[in-house]
């Protein structure tokens, strides 16, 4: 069976003028977020020190009254204050995540954008 498609509108330069546009706003974005992916990645690689860090805190008081390791750390992980500090770490790590996301997404814009201004150059070279 034979599918009807409708013919390819042609572009002109209004296309080729929102994907500058959509190129320049992806560049944009990706320079104002850069910061805030620089501390996101180092939230990121750095969070299981950061847990590490937490239990050691969190360990200190036990072990100061005398338990042993393995007691101290098993009072830590049970601890009300360790359990706060990981919930602060969690929300700071989905977070992190979510600015990297955000980031890749716009990585991913402007390279269609790129890829599609490369298409019109391409068509134009070829009319």
């Amino acid at each position: 069976m034979k599918v009807n498609l409708p013919p390819n509108p042609i572009s002109d330069w209004t296309d080729v003028a929102d994907l500058q546009r959509r190129l320049s706003e992806a560049v944009d974005g990706l320079n104002q977020m850069a910061s805030d992916v620089g501390m996101a990645k180092h939230i990121l690689e750095y969070d299981s020190d950061r847990k590490k860090q937490a239990l050691s805190r969190a360990m200190m008081p036990p072990l100061a009254g005398g338990e042993s390791a393995a007691k101290a750390e098993a009072q830590a992980r049970s601890s009300e204050l360790y359990g706060k500090e990981l919930d602060v770490l969690g929300k700071e790590h989905a977070q992190a995540c979510q600015v990297v996301n955000e980031f890749e997404c716009l990585k991913l814009q402007w390279e269609t954008a790129r890829s599609l201004l490369s298409m019109q150059r391409e068509t134009i070279k070829n009319l």
